[in-house]
């Protein structure tokens, strides 16, 4: 799962969260925050902590963007005083979270408990994953198609890794091209954390979807790209430099 950084708030006050909208597309792209569906249309404005239950309907932090089937999923689940059971991509480090061996979901439970042996960051990862349904696959007669397009993406991707492999000089000029074409293509069909899956040992694809997607806390990554394995703080939280 991508972990965001959404800056701070935009705004002091606006009088309804569907305003927020604008603002989280330009911060973050139009990717839900918890499966990376590309959302084409009509991206909803999610409410980590739900509003019914106390959640602040229009404070930036309490908001992200998510397609409609994570969000129904969620649903009215989460209040101000359970929120810190879960992992939240805007908060943690949800790239070391979860991984996504041949396109599939799944949660990093030996890595989790390596970086925090007291089985909390296990835990929170968990309910995340069983919040929203990530693993989720649907019958026939669902319409949730994150699943299956998750599998379509999967497969763009590992062409892409196919012809990308093919070309033996990766410092010309068709390789600087094909990179830049896949970097794009990747930012259309979306599903973030896929692309860096697929193409795990080349750094340099995985530094160029780094800084392609908006938003994406880099300070979870090291030099190859790949996440890190501690708990860094989200860079807005990081001590300024004296």
């Amino acid at each position: 799962m991508r972990p965001i950084n959404k800056g701070a708030s935009p705004y002091r006050r606006i009088s309804n969260y569907s305003e927020a909208l604008p603002y989280l597309e330009q911060r973050i792209g139009v990717y839900c925050s918890y499966c990376e569906f590309r959302i084409d249309h009509v991206p909803e404005v999610e409410h980590v902590s739900s509003k019914s239950k106390g959640g602040d309907v229009t404070a930036w932090d309490n908001l992200l963007l998510a397609c409609k089937y994570c969000n129904s999923r969620k649903s009215k689940k989460t209040s101000a005083d359970d929120i810190e059971e879960y992992l939240w991509p805007d908060t943690d480090n949800t790239a070391i979270a979860f991984s996504y061996k041949n396109g599939i979901p799944g949660i990093n439970m030996e890595i989790a408990l390596q970086i925090d042996p007291s089985g909390r960051f296990l835990a929170k990862a968990k309910n995340l994953f069983n919040l929203v349904k990530l693993g989720h696959r649907p019958t026939q007669k669902e319409k949730d198609r994150r699943f299956t397009r998750r599998n379509e993406v999967y497969r763009i991707a590992r062409g892409s890794l196919e012809t990308w492999e093919s070309i033996s000089d990766k410092e010309d000029v068709l390789a600087t091209n094909y990179l830049q074409q896949t970097i794009e293509l990747a930012k259309q069909v979306g599903f973030f954390s896929i692309w860096m899956m697929v193409f795990h040992d080349y750094p340099t694809v995985l530094q160029a979807l780094l800084l392609a997607f908006p938003g994406t806390e880099r300070t979870y990554f090291d030099e190859m790209g790949h996440p890190k394995l501690d708990l860094p703080l989200p860079s807005d939280s990081l001590p300024e430099d004296k």
